[in-house]
């Protein structure tokens, strides 16, 4: 799995920096600013009312299993304090968040009890959790099992995009599938074939249309990372190419200021594969590129959501393959984000929209 594969290429990264250069550098653009409870990754992560919840995802620490929480913590950014909500019923990582009407949609991902790809188990659930019940409903099942995929809402819709399906050698494949989900009827129905199968790096909604951009494309091979950003218009039902990515990275976390996506960290295969720091910033109307402050270190980012103009960076691992429970915070200045129910996403999965 993934998981597995990137453990193995963080083994042979350089080490770049210690963790008490991130906190000595961070503190003038990037500042930490609490821990996650729980040391994982692979979680979802979704803003409701100015609080970010993260959900599922995998203990860090233990590479033989089992993956798949139930856990969910909340995060308030006003108070800088964490409390625990209702656990999620079906434990799983790698799964994919939404909110639409202050509810949170869970969708996807895997679990198992070990290693072992026969102990597999694709997740086709959709769970929803109200915030203000601290409760849980099951609703109808995805049309097919996936994982790695990219979601948007938009018009109270959720749009799954592409993504893998099947687990085991010569089982897996990537995808050009798009399938939408009404919360408001609990009902499926497919969408027009996304133009590149791929596991998308990022997914980002801005003013209505939704943006793929980067992934890794098919086959299969490990790493073969895409520079391209397709957008899709859900009133017209069409795909159009824009342009390409200035920088060939993936598994980077990414959010949406404004009508700005931001691209955080991640890996890059400019002259080897590597770690990065670079923040990029795309506005679509233009199709044009800026980056903000680098992030403290060259690392590969979880989870990002944004409050407030604020940007929160969600648990890391550095380039000596050390995982860090660090929350960074970054002020963009802009105070203009205030719509319930943005969604952010992990390293090359859930994105943001608003």
């Amino acid at each position: 799995m993934k998981s597995l594969k990137k453990i193995i290429v963080i083994g042979v990264v350089v080490l770049i920096t210690s963790l008490m250069q991130i906190e000595s550098f961070a503190g003038q653009d990037w500042q930490v600013i609490t821990q996650l409870p729980t040391k994982r990754w692979e979680f979802s992560t979704v803003v409701v009312n100015d609080k970010v919840y993260i959900i599922g995802g995998s203990l860090f620490d233990n590479n033989a299993g089992p993956f798949g929480l139930s856990t969910v913590e909340i995060y308030d950014p006003q108070t800088n304090t964490w409390q625990r909500g209702a656990d999620m019923p079906t434990p799983r990582t790698n799964a994919k968040a939404a909110v639409v009407n202050g509810t949170i949609y869970v969708f996807g991902g895997y679990n198992s009890k070990d290693k072992f790809l026969q102990n597999w188990e694709m997740a086709d659930r959709v769970e929803a959790y109200d915030p203000l019940t601290d409760t849980w409903t099951r609703k109808k099942k995805m049309p097919i099992p996936r994982f790695y995929f990219g979601l948007g809402v938009v018009a109270g819709r959720v749009y799954l995009i592409g993504g893998t399906t099947g687990l085991g050698e010569g089982q897996e494949q990537r995808m050009d599938r798009v399938d939408i989900y009404d919360p408001a009827a609990d009902t499926w129905v497919k969408g027009p074939k996304m133009p590149t199968r791929r596991d998308p790096g990022g997914v980002a909604v801005v003013n209505t249309h939704i943006y793929v951009i980067g992934g890794e494309g098919w086959p299969l091979p490990q790493n073969q990372f895409l520079r391209s950003i397709e957008e899709y218009d859900p009133i017209n039902r069409q795909w159009q190419k824009k342009k390409d990515l200035l920088e060939l990275k993936n598994w980077f976390s990414s959010t949406v200021v404004g009508d700005d996506i931001y691209l955080i960290g991640g890996y890059t295969h400019e002259g080897g594969l590597q770690q990065v720091a670079t923040v990029n910033v795309y506005h679509p109307r233009t199709e044009t590129w800026r980056e903000i402050s680098a992030l403290p270190n060259p690392l590969d980012t979880f989870g990002a959501a944004t409050v407030n103009g604020k940007i929160y960076v969600f648990g890391s691992l550095g380039a000596d393959g050390q995982f860090s429970t660090d929350v960074l915070v970054y002020d963009t200045g802009s105070r203009a984000v205030e719509a319930n129910g943005k969604l952010s996403t992990s390293w090359g999965q859930l994105k943001k929209s608003h």
